[in-house]
């Protein structure tokens, strides 16, 4: 693959991953706030930006093993610390919305 092409396909995942992590944080905020509702519909959405920069990512291992080689970049790399990133976000803030649900439950009794 081209150095152009693969320029193309790094920008594509930092910005899905980017985005994952926006809507993770919007939804732990929302959680925050005992919105569950809306923190559980953002976690969703984070999680379809995700699978879509993972299904990027996964297309290229493919090829990889397919025997298509790529020449790595600094761009490449600093999407894949984006994609990594997206997944840690989108993990603690399940664990937030689960923790901030108990929290209320607490409080209500």
């Amino acid at each position: 693959m081209d150095s152009e092409k693969l320029y193309e396909i790094a920008f594509q995942i930092i910005v899905h991953a980017g985005e994952s992590r926006s809507l993770s944080s919007e939804a732990m905020d929302k959680a925050e706030i005992y919105d569950f509702e809306s923190a559980k519909e953002l976690i969703k959405k984070a999680n379809e930006e995700f699978l879509t920069c993972h299904k990027i990512q996964t297309d290229l291992l493919t090829a990889e093993a397919n025997g298509e080689k790529n020449d790595l970049n600094i761009i490449f790399v600093h999407a894949q610390d984006h994609l990594t990133m997206a997944t840690m976000a989108m993990e603690n803030t399940k664990r937030f919305i689960s923790l901030y649900e108990k929290l209320k439950k607490m409080e209500d009794r």
